[in-house]
């Protein structure tokens, strides 16, 4: 990839306006001379799933179309690659949560990515969890194995209230200020509910809007209880690190999945509130209906995040407009992708002057 090229990737699941940019060029000799650049370019990084909940794989530039403000706009790069992301995980530990935190436990050790593909691209996880106070239990760090030792030791139950709202100000604080990678997210694990923040629904909101962090959600829904008489010894555990299952490579990316790693027409949906906080950041939310569905859910948005499509463009509107742009995507024909979701991507941006 050119310099110029790799240039034009940034952090998370959101759409970034290149403020215009000018080089100056001095040589020795001629000290007075200079090159100036200018350019606006807009970026949307795309997360798409195909017919039957995976990862879309081995789309063209020409599968897509793009409007700003209705406009059809020239799509001038199209890239998918593996790219290394700081996560968040936030994580609710609350009395509501109590019986679902051995699950809890496996979806934050399913988002693990192999440990060659670690030592490659140099993932780094940071956990944080919800109760009546938000709290950093682990900062950022790429090392798996230790992750692996301490995370069901940090992650147990606090019979609290819960501060969801006032966890994800914390979250999104941690991934700006600490995150070591420029493409970061936060996946929150939780029933939805709050009782105890803060900061309100409509603050969230705004301050979400502004943070260049994609969001996605995992809800552990209303069905999704552990009986009264359970007993561990009789109930299967999933391991979220399968490594005698079947794998499929998918086609022209480096990366071998479970053939489970899937998110169903279901599981796209969650209650309101969530579903407009992570939609203006260009994540979403997925419901987990019982104990196998979280690490599944959490391991294939870490897949999504990780191949990420971006696609970039110059806006036909004058440069220096700061005005607010509305972007819609469409996967073109509609026919060939019926039955794709394509809702993972931040549909507004302000131009910067």
């Amino acid at each position: 990839m050119s310099a110029n090229r790799a240039a034009l990737f940034f952090l998370g699941f959101s759409v970034f306006v290149g403020a215009k940019e000018r080089s100056v060029a001095r040589g020795q000799a001629r000290a007075d001379a200079r090159i100036v650049a200018s350019v606006e370019l807009v970026q949307v990084p795309v997360t798409i799933f195909d017919d039957k909940g995976s990862v879309a794989t081995s789309l063209k530039k020409s599968d897509f179309r793009l409007f700003d403000d209705g406009v059809e706009q020239k799509i001038l790069y199209f890239e998918r690659e593996r790219v290394p992301v700081s996560f968040v995980v936030l994580a609710d530990l609350s009395s509501s949560m109590t019986r679902k935190v051995p699950f809890v436990q496996d979806a934050a050790l399913s988002l693990l990515d192999s440990l060659e593909e670690q030592e490659q691209y140099r993932d780094e996880y940071s956990v944080l969890s919800i109760g009546k106070r938000s709290r950093l239990l682990m900062p950022f760090t790429s090392d798996e194995r230790d992750l692996e030792r301490r995370l069901p030791l940090l992650l147990t139950p606090t019979n609290e209230s819960t501060a969801l709202f006032d966890g994800i100000w914390l979250g999104v604080s941690t991934a700006r200020h600490e995150a070591g990678n420029h493409h970061r997210a936060m996946i929150i694990i939780t029933d939805g509910g709050d009782n105890h923040s803060r900061y309100n629904l409509r603050e969230t909101k705004k301050l979400l809007e502004e943070a260049d962090v994609p969001v996605f959600a995992v809800m552990a829904g209303p069905s999704f209880e552990l009986p009264e008489i359970f007993v561990p010894q009789q109930k299967k555990k999933r391991n979220p690190f399968p490594s005698g299952g079947p794998t499929t490579t998918l086609p022209n990316l480096p990366m071998s999945v479970s053939s489970e790693d899937y998110i169903g027409p279901a599981e796209r949906r969650g209650p309101q509130n969530m579903k407009s906080l992570t939609e203006v950041t260009g994540g979403g939310v997925f419901t987990a209906h019982d104990e196998e569905d979280l690490p599944r859910i959490v391991r294939t948005i870490g897949l999504a995040v990780r191949y990420r499509y971006v696609i970039t463009y110059k806006p036909a509107h004058a440069p220096g407009d700061s005005s607010q742009h509305k972007v819609l995507i469409q996967l073109y024909p509609k026919e060939k992708f019926r039955g794709y979701s394509l809702p993972y991507y931040k549909r507004t941006y302000h131009s910067m002057n």
